[in-house]
């Protein structure tokens, strides 16, 4: 046997030589027709089970070679193009490298183009980094942020100092001769709410307030919203006659607020001829940016300056030192050179006593620099400031920013200092100009333009160069909010706020210096557990249209989360005597109380008469008789409500009238120290449980059935036509599934339940629109509205002592006590 380390035949003694000398001609003509046959085999699509780059050696093949073509050999790109050209896959386009597209220029654009569909805020690529944006009421903007900020964010409100950006509200310019504006906008509200637009404390323009505005005539129903008004105070050089007013509105009524203001005053608009309609006067191009209605009988103007105008709103007792810190009082230089002029230059030439007003001005804020909080001043105060470049002003890292109250409040002395009064002409300021605004806005420069400014001519650390003192000057307003003014309720001062308004173009500057001085950031979420602590209803209020606008939103995304549950995950609301679990049906339970008829479709409002509202607080006390007040049937009287055991209802609580035996077991439970509920609601058969069943069950065998149809046709093509790639369409039973849904959804929650009032065995007469845990009450609160009859009925059951109400949530059968008080 020969060695297997022999090689030849000549070496185990046979007659085949070696060559000493390979021809190359001759190896590759006896190959040729094994790579041929090669070839052919990998190129042909008879029986072929895998692509090219699949048929490849091992050592050959790459992870990228499915969707990148230049990972393959040459010679197979082409096989390997033409198989996924067959496969109908898109040919993928290489995608620009990360650095090139973020270059400056091409983010720019790239942020352009995403403004198309929702509006941006000058805050907005600060705020996407650090927040959950959402897209609301044609905006962008932030939810809430991704770090833990419940509890700081309630710390930020009672101690330090909370911020959000509310300049998504729209602003709107009303401006004509005194007596014409006043007729005209009480037309829009009722002083039965309080204190109207149209009321001496604010036309003055020292104090700036909230107003509930209906449409013309309508009051109380047909209720648009709540706005922030302030008027233009009185200055040199201003006719005394000619009066302007800011309104800021939500952007789900401003639309309604500037046709309201369109035909009360009859205006045109000021830049079409074609003015037939209401909706044609107010229809406006997109690239106009403040369009404009006037009247040339009446002399009044109405102008849009949405998204005009930034507005800042800091809670907190650390709000007024936050604003201190960051914005420096001007100093009007005493020479200007022609190179370094301003628009305070011009303005100063046109107004000249408006340096004796600014004088004015920074001595008032000087003497009130020191106060502990927003709630020290007089409530509503406007107050005008001229101000350095806040980008000026910044510290090296975050601070804090405190009062330095031993230099305001000396203890050791007898009697406190008192507080400097207002002056006549405090809110005075040139951002009303229109002018002044766009100048400003023009003007500035960029915080690249500062920064090169600052490393070329700074020598000194800290120190401001030639370039920055000549900066223009920014004015700004602050409208002061009280806060709290009940302390049988809250202690006084609580929810004090400040409103920064600066022009266009500043918003991002001003943000960042409120924030590095300590301001805390929060989005719309933080926002409804201010309005809880604080006991006032912001965002679903029934008869406004935000509050109608949002309801509708949230019983959507409730909506769509409860059906993406599989079934044994799904709450069984029937069972549970819940009619309506996500949304309050405040038109059919008003209805249901007043005997209607089921046709009938008779609004509702939302009781705001103070006279009445102060009765019924009497009424409350046991010290008036609620038969004399004469509430209308047709109103819903908003309740705070403080649970008296354990238990969270939570959102869409239903708040039903005791009867007496459960306060036998209320007062039973609590001399045994039983926290459990006071009544439990008998759990109720499910008529339509069987007959979902079903349906499910033949819903799923049609569509097995079609998919096995699709399946048999599939494979009669393919025999039908070998070696070729067979398609057919995809399933079409969108409509098949959507009518499935929709028959499931009645089966689970009806659209429009049979009853709401006699839903379960205690009889329902409110909804609880916002509830949760208190912190600073550490209660559980909740916020809601009761039908004026169903609370007419509560007095007759709760005879003696502490008026009380059942209160049970959307996925409990307990029900518990709670007490009502009433909300202003």
């Amino acid at each position: 046997m020969a060695s297997p380390y022999m090689q030849f035949d000549a070496d185990t003694g046979g007659n085949i030589q070696l060559e000493s000398a390979l021809n190359p001609f001759k190896f590759a003509d006896s190959r040729k027709d094994e790579v041929y046959q090669m070839l052919r085999n990998m190129t042909s699509t008879m029986h072929q089970r895998k692509l090219m780059h699949q048929s490849l050696p091992l050592h050959m093949r790459r992870r990228a070679m499915s969707y990148e073509v230049n990972r393959l050999p040459r010679k197979f790109r082409v096989v390997h193009t033409a198989q996924f050209s067959k496969s109908g896959v898109s040919e993928k386009k290489k995608r620009p490298s990360r650095k090139f597209r973020r270059k400056a220029h091409n983010l720019l654009k790239e942020y352009e183009r995403r403004k198309r569909a929702f509006v941006w805020l000058e805050t907005h690529v600060w705020h996407a980094k650090r927040f959950r944006m959402s897209s609301r009421w044609g905006y962008k903007i932030p939810l809430t942020p991704y770090n833990k900020c419940y509890r700081s964010s309630y710390r930020a409100t009672s101690k330090h100092c909370l911020m959000h950006d509310l300049s998504y509200e729209g602003c709107v310019e009303v401006s004509g001769p005194e007596t014409l504006l006043m007729e005209g906008l009480r037309r829009l509200c009722s002083e039965r709410t309080g204190l109207t637009v149209a009321a001496k404390a604010y036309t003055a323009g020292h104090r700036a307030g909230f107003a509930w505005l209906y449409e013309d005539g309508a009051y109380p129903y047909n209720c648009l919203g709540k706005v922030r008004f302030v008027w233009r105070a009185s200055g040199a050089g201003d006719n005394t006659e000619r009066r302007t007013i800011w309104m800021f509105a939500h952007p789900t009524f401003y639309r309604q607020l500037v046709e309201q203001l369109v035909k009360v005053f009859q205006l045109k608009n000021a830049l079409r001829a074609t003015n037939q309609t209401i909706e044609d006067i107010t229809r406006n191009p997109t690239d106009i940016r403040c369009p404009r209605y006037t009247s040339e009988s009446s002399g009044v103007e109405v102008v849009e300056l949405k998204d005009t105008l930034n507005r800042f709103h800091l809670t907190g007792p650390l709000a007024h030192a936050t604003i201190v810190k960051t914005f420096r009082l001007f100093t009007p230089p005493t020479q200007t050179n022609t190179s370094h002029r301003t628009w305070f230059n011009d303005f100063i030439d046109t107004t000249p006593k408006y340096n004796k007003i600014l004088t004015q001005q920074s001595s008032y804020w000087t003497d009130i620099k020191d106060l502990t909080s927003p709630g020290e001043l007089s409530p509503g105060e406007v107050i005008a400031l001229l101000v350095q470049d806040p980008r000026l002003n910044r510290p090296n890292r975050r601070t804090k920013a405190l009062p330095d109250v031993p230099a305001r409040y000396n203890f050791t002395s007898a009697v406190l200092p008192q507080l400097a009064q207002p002056r006549a002409i405090r809110s005075f300021s040139p951002m009303w100009d229109e002018t002044v605004r766009r100048r400003i806005t023009e003007e500035m420069k960029t915080t690249h333009e500062l920064n090169q400014l600052h490393s070329v001519e700074t020598l000194i650390p800290e120190e401001l160069s030639v370039s920055e003192t000549h900066l223009q000057p920014l004015p700004i307003l602050l409208l002061q909010s009280p806060g709290s003014q009940d302390a049988d309720y809250k202690r006084l001062g609580y929810g004090s706020s400040w409103e920064v308004i600066v022009p266009a173009g500043y918003g991002l500057a001003v943000w960042h210096s409120l924030v590095i001085w300590g301001a805390k950031s929060v989005g719309q979420k933080e926002l409804e557990m201010i309005a809880l602590e604080s006991g006032v209803d912001r965002s679903d209020v029934p008869d406004t249209m935000l509050g109608k606008e949002e309801a509708v939103h949230k019983q959507s995304e409730a909506l769509n989360r409860y059906f993406n549950r599989p079934n044994n995950k799904r709450v069984n609301y029937t069972k549970l005597a819940i009619a309506s679990p996500f949304l309050c049906p405040w038109t059919q339970l008003v209805r249901e109380w007043n005997n209607a008829q089921n046709g009938s479709d008779r609004p509702f409002f939302v009781l705001r008469d103070q006279e009445i509202l102060a009765k019924l607080k009497l009424a409350l006390d046991r010290k008036f008789n609620i038969h004399s007040i004469g509430l209308s049937p047709d109103a819903l009287v908003p309740v705070l409500l403080t649970l008296k055991t354990r238990g969270n209802p939570g959102n869409n609580a239903i708040i039903c009238l005791p009867n007496r035996g459960d306060f036998r077991t209320n007062k039973h439970n609590r001399m045994t120290a039983i926290h459990g509920p006071v009544y439990v609601e008998p759990a109720r058969k499910d008529p339509h449980g069987p007959e979902r069943i079903v349906l499910r069950a033949q819903h799923l065998t049609m569509l097995k059935r079609l998919r096995n149809r699709r399946v048999r046709e599939k494979k009669r093509l393919q025999r039908a036509n070998p070696g070729v790639l067979v398609r057919i369409p995809k399933a079409n039973n969108r409509a098949l599934v959507e009518e499935q849904l929709k028959r499931m959804s009645e089966l689970w929650l009806p659209a429009t339940p049979e009853t709401v009032r006699n839903q379960c065995t205690r009889e329902c007469f409110g909804y609880v629109t916002q509830g949760g845990f208190s912190l600073s009450e550490g209660t559980v609160n909740g916020i809601g509205y009761v039908t004026a009859k169903g609370l007419v009925k509560l007095f007759k059951i709760c005879t003696k002592g502490t008026i009380k109400v059942l209160v049970r949530g959307t996925r409990t059968r307990g029900y518990r006590f709670a007490t009502i008080r009433l909300t202003f």
